[in-house]
């Protein structure tokens, strides 16, 4: 069925109701365009807020970074100590005689090797040295140094094992030093 409808526009009479044209009006595009606004923004508030408070934490945690590399300094320092406590009492109990025992490093110690540093480690007595030899390379004086130590019974009593490390030569002026570290692995304490 087809309806022809020749009356001027302004005389016409609308089949449709206002409900149903409200979709063409542009209070309803006011209200599509507002809900379509204001969804993004519901979901980006949570996101803005969890940003906010990763941000606050991140500012705490950087505020604590300082005292953080503090305490792990001090935590290696006490581990530290505790295994020099721990080698000294294993001295005291049954290494003992250990002047004695360094004063055989010291009669051992050929012309020309002097020591720069002596560490107890938990296990370990390192020895830092130089050599230097006119006569002889600076290596043949760090091995008579360990055959020496090798050679006495009671330095070897309290140690299992004696290695060099290492050597390297080191030009000084016109004189060449032998540096060089060498490691004495202490015997095991008997328990009492």
């Amino acid at each position: 069925m087809l309806r022809i409808n020749l009356l001027p526009e302004e005389l016409r009479q609308s089949t449709v109701s206002p409900i149903e044209q409200f979709h063409r009006t542009p209070l309803f595009l006011v209200i599509v365009v507002g809900i379509l606004g204001i969804l993004p923004l519901l979901f980006l508030a949570p996101i803005g807020l969890r940003r906010q408070q990763l941000q606050q934490l991140q500012g705490k945690v950087a505020r604590l970074e300082p005292q953080k590399m503090t305490l792990d300094r001090l935590q290696q320092d006490l581990q530290l100590l505790r295994a020099q406590e721990a080698a000294f009492q294993g001295m005291a109990k049954g290494q003992g005689l250990w002047a004695a025992r360094l004063n055989t490093l010291s009669d051992a110690t050929p012309d020309g090797v002097w020591f720069t540093e002596l560490i107890l480690e938990d296990t370990k007595l390192v020895i830092h040295g130089s050599a230097i030899s006119l006569a002889n390379p600076g290596m043949v004086s760090v091995t008579n140094l360990v055959q020496g130590l090798k050679a006495d019974a009671h330095f070897m009593a309290a140690v299992k094992e004696i290695q060099i490390e290492s050597m390297k030569r080191v030009q000084e002026g016109e004189v060449e030093v032998t540096q060089f570290i060498v490691t004495c692995t202490l015997a095991e304490v008997p328990s009492a």
